[in-house]
């Protein structure tokens, strides 16, 4: 995923200090390496990138349900707030992060920016997820929903926790970092949206917010300031080219044309917004404006080789064309596409020199040939998380033969079930 866009048939990659030192063709005899690992009927690509995610959403898969939403906000309001956000605490983001972890990292996500929604489970909550995730060895982007939903207090804890640990942890060059983030025009006043605007400025940082996941946040805009949210967010200086919105299901051709304006980049979700029944958000849109468009699991389904074909499918099927969206554009979004939305294209999304070494390697047991030229199409249309064998990321290899070295998968999952049986027991 170069600028070249190059797919080598039959080359290598050589990495030091964590670094990527040459990548290129054929079989470089003058190269003495300490450790080879023999990519042979493998393919090589860059980690993958998830722009959006909630690990702690773990917990919820599968969760009984007394009577499902009908609506969006009905599902934020009858369910995730009261039964899975309220009630979340720390015991249980822990369990939580550290099976999420397991799964990014066996199904080739090597980067993520994640989102936790937990009233209760601050202050330390970040600290609590970024030590699991430095051992698990994931780059990860980490930040506490802020917003006014739970009262004064809890909005004031919300934006501390971020700005705590952006001090603690952004200074560093290590694998994980801090992001504010704010939620929705529903949830955050303009005087709290501002403060977070000012301190993400201030602190370098970037910020994260939901964008129109359903037809209620334009809704109550238009009600309110009679205007789009998007016209909202330009009006009082929020817009910048540090801005990730994610989700984005309704916004409309004036707010894209301000998106562009401004560099806002976008987090596109496809499977999350069709499982909470907010809708199909205009990627291609998105794409011929020019913006910056990067995928996410929203914290539900974790392989992002599934997340990219829904990416690839959902708009042929939407519009009614099977030119929408070809794989190879799919495959930017989760690689290179991801690494611009988080101000990473300098360190990752690609194997090029001087980057940092994250990558996957792929089995190509696919049955039918696998070409230079077919190569996208058969991963973005055939491969799965399952066929990951070995992941590296900074030089260190988390995922040997499938199996995760940083992080104990059957202590992960077994924490997790516990963790999980006691909190819908609760519910």
């Amino acid at each position: 995923m170069d600028h070249q866009r190059r797919v080598i048939e039959k080359g290598y990659v050589a990495i030091d200090g964590g670094t990527i030192q040459r990548v290129g063709e054929g079989n470089p005899v003058d190269i003495n390496a300490d450790n080879v690992i023999d990519a042979t009927g493998q393919v090589v690509i860059p980690g993958l990138v998830c722009a959006h995610n909630h690990m702690y959403g773990i917990l919820s898969h599968g969760m009984p349900l007394n009577a499902p939403p009908t609506s969006f906000y009905g599902f934020l309001k009858d369910f995730w707030w009261p039964q899975v956000e309220d009630r979340i605490g720390t015991r249980e983001i822990t369990a939580a992060t550290r099976m999420a972890c397991v799964q990014m990292a066996k199904t080739g996500t090597t980067t993520f920016a994640d989102i936790l929604e937990a009233p209760k489970s601050i202050p330390g909550a970040l600290d609590a997820e970024a030590e699991i995730v430095e051992k698990a060895g994931l780059r990860g982007v980490l930040s506490f929903e802020a917003s006014e939903r739970a009262g004064e207090k809890v909005a004031e804890q919300s934006l501390d926790e971020n700005v705590r640990f952006i001090k603690k942890w952004n200074k560093h060059q290590g694998l994980v970092r801090g992001m504010l983030c704010t939620h929705t025009l529903f949830t955050c006043s303009i005087p709290f949206l501002l403060t977070a605007r000012e301190l993400a400025s201030r602190l370098g940082a970037g910020i994260h917010i939901h964008l129109e996941e359903g037809v209620y946040e334009a809704d109550y805009s238009k009600g309110k300031y009679s205007k789009l949210p998007i016209e909202v967010y330009e009006n009082i200086g929020f817009l910048g080219g540090d801005l990730l919105a994610s989700q984005c299901v309704h916004t409309q051709p004036l707010e894209i044309a301000i998106m562009k304006k401004h560099d806002v980049k976008v987090a596109h979700m496809p499977l999350s917004n069709c499982e909470v029944g907010g809708g199909i958000a205009p990627l291609p849109e998105f794409l011929n404006s020019g913006l910056t468009v990067s995928l996410g699991t929203d914290g539900y389904v974790t392989d992002m080789f599934e997340v990219t074909r829904a990416a690839f499918l959902i708009h042929k099927g939407k519009r009614q064309d099977a030119s929408m969206i070809p794989a190879n554009i799919a495959f930017e979004m989760a690689t290179i596409g991801g690494a611009r939305v988080l101000k990473m294209e300098d360190q990752i999304g690609s194997l090029e020199v001087g980057k940092q070494a994250d990558l996957a390697l792929l089995n190509a047991k696919f049955p039918t040939p696998l070409t230079t030229k077919n190569v996208y199409d058969q991963i973005v249309a055939f491969g799965t998380g399952s066929s990951v064998e070995t992941v590296v990321v900074s030089g260190r290899i988390i995922v040997n033969n499938g199996k995760t070295t940083g992080v104990s998968e059957d202590e992960a999952k077994e924490e997790c079930l516990s963790a999980a049986r006691q909190f819908w027991r609760r519910n």
